[in-house]
Parts: C-alpha cells; structure tokens; sequence
C-alpha cells in the first residue's frame, strides 16, 4: 500500500522543503508558541526569585527550556565521564551562578556557561555546553579528586576550580537548588510538583523541553522548519498532541546508540560496532527507541526502554488503522522504531532517530525489508 504512495514522494519533499525555507518566517498567529512547550522549577526551600538576602541563604530558580537543555547536558556529560551526582550538582551550581546556564555568556574575556578563561581552556570550545562541561569536570577531578566526600562543602569545590574573586559565598546559595536538580536528571527520573518543598520539575502541557520552537494550537502542529517540510498536522487528541510535540522538540539533536530517557537526551553507550566508531558514547541524543521513551513520558506512559520490548507494549493495529502518534516498528524482534505524524498531499511522515552518525528528523516512511504493518498504539 504505501509503495503506491510514495512513487512521487521525492518530487513532492523537493518543493516542499523549497516552500518551508520561503516560508520559514510565517507563524499562525492564533498558535501558541512553544519553546519546546516546557518550562521547569526546581523549587527547594529558600529565597524565591534567584535572590539571596543573607549570607548562606538558598535560592531557587524557573529554568526555560533552552536552560533545562543546557542543563541535562552538563549533567550527562558529567555522567559519560564518571563523575557523580554530587559532582554535577557542583556543575549546575557553578555553571547558574556564573552565567545563568547561558553557553554564550560574555563578560570580559571570560565566556561561556562557566566562564572560562585562559591558556588552561585554550582549546575548549567555551560556547558549546558539552565541550565547556567536559573541561569544567577534568578540573573538578584533578583539583579535588575526593570532590564526592560530603565534608567538601559544594562551594568549596566550585570555588577550588574556577578560582574566582568573589569566593565560595558566591556558589553557595545554589548548593540546595544544585543538589535537587542534580538528583532529578543524574538519576534519569521524571519528578513532577514539589510541593514538599523538595523541588520538582513542572511542563507546560502540549510540548516537550527541547531547543526547537514548536506550535501548537488545541490538537494542531505546526511543523518547525527544522523538520523540512511545511505544513499542520492534526492529531487525535491532546495526549497525542503532546507527546509529537515533545518529539519534534529535539529535531536535529544527534542520535546516540543507547541515549534518552524520560527526561530527556543523554550519553549513549558502547556498542562495540558502529556505534562506538561514532562516539555515541560520548554523545548526548537519543536512540530510536530512547526518543519514544522521552515523548510518551511527557503524557506518563512509561515505554520499555528497547525497540522489541516496545513493539509488545500498546496496543498493534494494521496499517489502514495507523493515526499520528503511533509508534512504526521494522524487523520482529524490531531493529528501529519510528513516531508516525500523519500525511501531507498523500505522503505519510514520521519523526525518528534513525542511526549513528545522524540526527533526529523528519522522515518519509518508508518500506523496509520486514516492515509488514507493525504498528503500536500505547496512547
């Protein structure tokens, strides 16, 4: 059946992307604007607003989603490398005290989430997260080797590795914030609330906590024009709604064989293969199924974390029945899965994370040696 459909396809993508590069500056203006649909708080006791009014008082802070994505990747750096929990903690904190999670921060010659300077970071690409966060830790880890041993206090060790004029106090207010976000994302956990007082991070319905800028008007997407098409796509529901647009908010974040969680991208794994040739595992993304894992956390469906044990979750459909949000398997067991989207002018789209080397997008769909209508419905 879908032979049949996409016999012109190429022709078609062709002028569709030609029109959504034109177009890329026109936004229904009924839609909502979604910077990736999520905002979070990490709410720990203390002073409101990012100001501390005493000497030791904790504070807390609303991070938006371009900050949250910055953090999950200093935090999975930080994993990748073997560094702990507490050791990213000390990350977040340095990281939001010098430059509110902003990797393209300037002040002076320092730049950066932490604000490096000097022949020390002289081959460190100090606007990208990653490569910054790298070189934050190999720090931590020469200067304070027993950094995880609670009598090093957290402003301590911040302030042993950046060496900073104002001193420890000016780390220390971040330790309890630090330390709650530390926890929720080194952990791979999705923590909602935080009305304990113990923090919590809170998502806007209708989107997921990625760099991409997705609309989103009652059960209408707007593709971004990072997926290379234009046009709206309806879903069936606002549960499905939400979880396209948590998928779609990570387009073009790189795959990485074992990567992703409900929370977000991660490092990948060694796979002894392709995999490892590309340094997934050193890599912040997502794998095929760690994508799905992600968008269907958003709505609190938790996924098996593999393609073939997906592939028995939910309900299985035939094809003619397939509706944007149910996951696309090739292969039994299944060696990839997809998020289908729905058709445009008669050509059926997913969004997937299709193999090393690539990045998360748009796709046709496409027939494949042993894809025999495997489709999972788990919404």
């Amino acid at each position: 059946m879908l032979k049949g459909l996409l016999g012109g396809a190429a022709v078609l993508f062709s002028l569709l992307l030609l029109v959504a590069l034109l177009s890329a500056g026109v936004q229904d203006a009924s839609a909502t604007p979604l910077r990736g649909g999520c905002t979070v708080t990490i709410s720990p006791a203390g002073q409101a607003g990012g100001q501390a009014t005493a000497p030791g008082e904790q504070v807390e802070a609303t991070l938006s989603a371009d900050q949250m994505a910055v953090a999950r990747t200093v935090v999975a750096v930080g994993k990748g490398l073997g560094v702990t929990r507490r050791g990213t903690a000390i990350a977040l904190a340095t990281a939001m005290q010098e430059s509110t999670l902003d990797p393209n921060a300037v002040s002076g010659r320092s730049l950066g989430l932490f604000q490096q300077q000097g022949e020390l970071y002289a081959g460190v690409n100090r606007t990208d997260p990653a490569d910054t966060a790298r070189a934050f830790y190999e720090q931590l880890l020469t200067r304070i080797p027993n950094y995880d041993d609670p009598a090093v206090a957290l402003a301590d060790a911040a302030q042993t590795v950046q060496a900073s004029g104002a001193g420890a106090s000016w780390y220390a207010r971040w330790d309890r914030w630090a330390t709650a976000l530390a926890a929720q994302l080194h952990d791979g956990t999705l923590a909602r609330g935080g009305a304990d007082g113990a923090g919590g991070i809170v998502c806007a319905p209708g989107g997921g906590s990625g760099p991409i800028r997705v609309l989103v008007s009652g059960t209408t997407i707007t593709l971004p024009p990072e997926a290379g098409i234009l046009g709206t796509l309806t879903m069936p529901n606002e549960r499905v709604t939400t979880v396209v647009a948590a998928a779609l908010s990570y387009l073009g974040t790189r795959y990485s064989w074992g990567g992703g969680n409900a929370v977000g991208p991660t490092v990948g794994i060694r796979d002894g293969g392709v995999a490892d040739a590309h340094g997934d595992y050193a890599t912040v993304g997502f794998d095929c199924s760690g994508l799905m894992v992600y968008a269907f956390a958003q709505i609190g469906v938790t996924l098996p974390r593999v393609s073939q044990d997906q592939q028995r979750f939910g309900h299985p459909l035939p094809w003619e029945q397939a509706q944007p949000g149910d996951m696309l398997f090739w292969g039994r067991p299944a060696t990839h899965v997809a998020l289908y989207l729905g058709a445009l002018q008669g050509v059926h789209y997913m969004v997937e994370a299709p193999q090393s080397g690539d990045v998360v997008k748009v796709s046709m769909v496409r027939t494949r040696t042993g894809f025999d209508s495997q489709v999972v419905r788990a919404w």
